[in-house]
Protein backbone atom coordinates (compact mmCIF):
# COMPACT_ATOMS: atom_id res chain seq x y z
CA UNK A 1 0.00 0.00 0.00
CA UNK A 2 1.47 3.41 -1.01
CA UNK A 3 1.86 5.79 1.57
CA UNK A 4 -0.77 8.62 0.39
CA UNK A 5 -3.24 5.26 0.53
CA UNK A 6 -2.26 4.78 4.32
CA UNK A 7 -2.39 8.35 5.21
CA UNK A 8 -5.93 7.99 3.89
CA UNK A 9 -6.36 5.17 6.35
CA UNK A 10 -5.36 6.62 9.10
CA UNK A 11 -7.14 9.89 8.77
CA UNK A 12 -10.30 7.64 8.15
CA UNK A 13 -9.77 5.81 11.68
CA UNK A 14 -9.07 9.50 13.29
CA UNK A 15 -12.49 10.96 12.09
CA UNK A 16 -14.03 7.77 12.64
CA UNK A 17 -12.33 8.15 16.56
CA UNK A 18 -13.38 11.83 17.12
CA UNK A 19 -17.55 10.61 16.11
CA UNK A 20 -17.25 8.55 19.05
CA UNK A 21 -16.17 12.09 21.29
CA UNK A 22 -19.24 13.80 19.17
CA UNK A 23 -21.37 11.35 20.36
CA UNK A 24 -22.19 13.22 23.60
CA UNK A 25 -23.25 16.22 21.69
CA UNK A 26 -26.03 14.43 20.59
CA UNK A 27 -28.75 13.99 22.92
CA UNK A 28 -28.94 10.11 21.34
CA UNK A 29 -31.25 9.15 24.19
CA UNK A 30 -33.90 11.19 22.77
CA UNK A 31 -34.54 10.05 19.67
CA UNK A 32 -34.15 6.52 20.45
CA UNK A 33 -35.22 4.97 23.90
CA UNK A 34 -32.29 2.31 24.36
CA UNK A 35 -29.51 4.43 22.83
CA UNK A 36 -26.76 2.00 23.15
CA UNK A 37 -26.53 -1.64 22.19
CA UNK A 38 -23.40 -4.47 22.24
CA UNK A 39 -23.10 -6.99 20.02
CA UNK A 40 -21.69 -10.33 19.77
CA UNK A 41 -20.76 -11.54 16.07
CA UNK A 42 -19.35 -15.18 14.63
CA UNK A 43 -18.42 -15.95 11.19
CA UNK A 44 -16.18 -17.04 8.64
CA UNK A 45 -13.46 -14.83 7.31
CA UNK A 46 -12.76 -15.73 3.12
CA UNK A 47 -8.97 -14.14 2.34
CA UNK A 48 -8.68 -12.31 -1.20
CA UNK A 49 -5.55 -10.28 -2.56
CA UNK A 50 -2.53 -11.69 -1.29
CA UNK A 51 -3.76 -13.96 1.19
CA UNK A 52 -5.54 -15.69 -1.39
CA UNK A 53 -2.30 -15.69 -3.47
CA UNK A 54 -0.52 -17.44 -0.71
CA UNK A 55 -2.72 -20.03 -0.25
CA UNK A 56 -4.34 -19.27 2.81
CA UNK A 57 -7.32 -20.99 3.63
CA UNK A 58 -10.69 -19.54 4.85
CA UNK A 59 -10.73 -19.31 8.80
CA UNK A 60 -13.13 -18.58 11.71
CA UNK A 61 -13.56 -14.84 12.44
CA UNK A 62 -15.59 -13.27 15.69
CA UNK A 63 -16.02 -9.95 17.18
CA UNK A 64 -17.13 -8.42 20.69
CA UNK A 65 -18.71 -4.52 19.88
CA UNK A 66 -20.18 -1.75 21.59
CA UNK A 67 -22.45 0.71 19.79
CA UNK A 68 -24.12 3.93 20.46
CA UNK A 69 -27.18 5.89 18.67
CA UNK A 70 -26.10 9.67 17.77
CA UNK A 71 -29.41 10.05 15.83
CA UNK A 72 -31.87 7.63 15.11
CA UNK A 73 -30.49 6.76 11.49
CA UNK A 74 -26.56 6.97 12.38
CA UNK A 75 -24.73 4.69 14.84
CA UNK A 76 -20.75 4.88 15.76
CA UNK A 77 -19.82 1.68 16.64
CA UNK A 78 -16.08 0.45 18.91
CA UNK A 79 -15.30 -3.32 18.40
CA UNK A 80 -12.40 -5.82 19.25
CA UNK A 81 -12.41 -8.35 15.99
CA UNK A 82 -10.20 -11.17 15.16
CA UNK A 83 -9.82 -13.78 12.71
CA UNK A 84 -7.28 -17.01 11.87
CA UNK A 85 -6.01 -18.38 8.54
CA UNK A 86 -3.88 -21.30 8.16
CA UNK A 87 -1.65 -22.30 5.27
CA UNK A 88 0.48 -26.05 4.80
CA UNK A 89 3.66 -25.93 2.70
CA UNK A 90 6.82 -28.49 2.26
CA UNK A 91 10.11 -28.11 1.02
CA UNK A 92 14.22 -28.88 1.51
CA UNK A 93 17.67 -27.48 2.19
CA UNK A 94 20.72 -28.59 3.27
CA UNK A 95 20.48 -27.45 6.90
CA UNK A 96 17.14 -29.14 7.92
CA UNK A 97 16.77 -31.42 5.21
CA UNK A 98 12.93 -32.41 3.98
CA UNK A 99 10.56 -30.17 5.87
CA UNK A 100 6.95 -29.18 6.57
CA UNK A 101 5.69 -25.96 7.77
CA UNK A 102 2.16 -25.21 9.06
CA UNK A 103 1.52 -21.36 9.20
CA UNK A 104 -0.97 -19.99 11.30
CA UNK A 105 -1.85 -16.07 10.71
CA UNK A 106 -3.63 -14.85 14.04
CA UNK A 107 -4.99 -11.32 13.55
CA UNK A 108 -6.43 -8.97 15.94
CA UNK A 109 -8.28 -5.77 15.76
CA UNK A 110 -9.56 -2.56 17.08
CA UNK A 111 -11.98 -1.07 14.68
CA UNK A 112 -14.13 1.92 14.74
CA UNK A 113 -17.18 1.86 12.16
CA UNK A 114 -19.79 4.53 11.45
CA UNK A 115 -23.22 3.20 10.27
CA UNK A 116 -26.29 4.28 8.60
CA UNK A 117 -29.17 2.61 9.85
CA UNK A 118 -32.92 2.13 8.57
CA UNK A 119 -35.52 0.69 10.41
CA UNK A 120 -38.12 -1.17 8.56
CA UNK A 121 -40.92 -2.94 10.66
CA UNK A 122 -39.16 -5.32 13.53
CA UNK A 123 -35.60 -5.00 10.83
CA UNK A 124 -32.85 -2.26 10.95
CA UNK A 125 -31.36 -2.36 7.37
CA UNK A 126 -27.91 -0.88 7.76
CA UNK A 127 -24.25 -0.11 6.09
CA UNK A 128 -21.12 1.79 7.41
CA UNK A 129 -17.35 2.43 6.39
CA UNK A 130 -14.32 2.51 8.89
CA UNK A 131 -11.03 1.88 9.89
CA UNK A 132 -9.18 0.55 12.53
CA UNK A 133 -5.12 -1.13 13.98
CA UNK A 134 -4.45 -4.46 13.08
CA UNK A 135 -2.33 -6.68 15.27
CA UNK A 136 -0.86 -9.73 13.16
CA UNK A 137 1.34 -13.05 14.61
CA UNK A 138 2.75 -15.56 12.21
CA UNK A 139 3.24 -18.75 13.89
CA UNK A 140 4.92 -21.24 11.92
CA UNK A 141 4.83 -24.98 13.09
CA UNK A 142 7.76 -26.91 11.88
CA UNK A 143 8.84 -30.87 11.03
CA UNK A 144 12.43 -31.38 9.70
CA UNK A 145 13.71 -34.46 9.24
CA UNK A 146 17.60 -33.69 10.39
CA UNK A 147 16.65 -30.94 13.04
CA UNK A 148 13.17 -32.78 14.65
CA UNK A 149 9.59 -30.45 15.36
CA UNK A 150 9.99 -26.41 16.27
CA UNK A 151 8.67 -23.40 16.02
CA UNK A 152 9.11 -19.79 15.17
CA UNK A 153 6.52 -16.93 15.35
CA UNK A 154 6.69 -13.19 14.87
CA UNK A 155 4.58 -10.59 14.64
CA UNK A 156 3.74 -6.89 12.82
CA UNK A 157 1.24 -4.13 12.86
CA UNK A 158 -0.79 -2.13 10.68
CA UNK A 159 -3.46 -0.08 9.33
CA UNK A 160 -6.72 -1.26 7.95
CA UNK A 161 -9.99 0.13 6.10
CA UNK A 162 -13.43 -1.61 6.05
CA UNK A 163 -17.24 -1.57 5.12
CA UNK A 164 -19.74 -3.09 6.32
CA UNK A 165 -23.81 -4.04 5.32
CA UNK A 166 -26.53 -6.35 6.93
CA UNK A 167 -29.63 -6.34 9.50
CA UNK A 168 -30.75 -6.84 12.62
CA UNK A 169 -34.06 -8.12 13.50
CA UNK A 170 -35.82 -7.15 16.77
CA UNK A 171 -36.55 -10.56 18.99
CA UNK A 172 -37.46 -8.74 21.59
CA UNK A 173 -37.94 -4.76 22.74
CA UNK A 174 -34.13 -5.60 24.07
CA UNK A 175 -33.12 -8.61 22.02
CA UNK A 176 -31.97 -9.15 18.22
CA UNK A 177 -30.73 -11.35 15.63
CA UNK A 178 -28.88 -10.56 12.73
CA UNK A 179 -26.76 -11.23 9.70
CA UNK A 180 -23.80 -8.87 8.73
CA UNK A 181 -20.85 -8.72 5.66
CA UNK A 182 -17.54 -7.18 5.67
CA UNK A 183 -14.80 -6.71 3.47
CA UNK A 184 -11.58 -5.15 4.79
CA UNK A 185 -8.20 -4.02 3.49
CA UNK A 186 -5.27 -3.47 4.88
CA UNK A 187 -1.37 -1.87 4.56
CA UNK A 188 0.90 -4.91 3.88
CA UNK A 189 2.16 -7.07 7.09
CA UNK A 190 5.85 -7.03 6.51
CA UNK A 191 7.31 -10.64 8.67
CA UNK A 192 10.41 -11.96 7.56
CA UNK A 193 12.17 -14.54 9.61
CA UNK A 194 14.72 -17.64 8.66
CA UNK A 195 14.89 -20.43 11.06
CA UNK A 196 17.70 -23.55 10.05
CA UNK A 197 17.60 -21.27 6.53
CA UNK A 198 13.72 -22.18 6.49
CA UNK A 199 11.65 -19.32 5.62
CA UNK A 200 9.18 -18.04 8.16
CA UNK A 201 7.60 -14.91 6.34
CA UNK A 202 4.67 -13.19 5.23
CA UNK A 203 4.41 -10.23 3.48
CA UNK A 204 1.44 -9.35 2.12
CA UNK A 205 -2.33 -7.11 2.93
CA UNK A 206 -4.80 -9.46 5.24
CA UNK A 207 -8.05 -8.00 2.75
CA UNK A 208 -10.96 -10.28 3.03
CA UNK A 209 -14.72 -10.69 3.29
CA UNK A 210 -16.45 -12.33 6.70
CA UNK A 211 -19.87 -12.69 7.11
CA UNK A 212 -21.11 -13.46 10.26
CA UNK A 213 -24.36 -14.11 12.87
CA UNK A 214 -24.39 -11.42 15.07
CA UNK A 215 -26.70 -11.94 18.53
CA UNK A 216 -27.24 -8.39 20.14
CA UNK A 217 -28.91 -6.85 23.72
CA UNK A 218 -30.10 -3.06 23.93
CA UNK A 219 -29.68 -0.81 26.83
Amino acid sequence: MKVGRKRVIVMLAAMNVLSIFAAGDVMADDVVEKSNFAQLKLGAFQPTGDLDDADYDAGLQAALSYNRYLTRYLVVEAAVDGFGVENDSRGANASAGSYEREDTLSVGAILVTVKGEIPVGQANLFGGIGGGLYSVTLDSDIESSRLGDFSADDDDQVFGAHVVAGVNYDITERFFLGVEGMYRWTDDVEITETVASIPVEYNGDLSGFSVSVNGGFRF
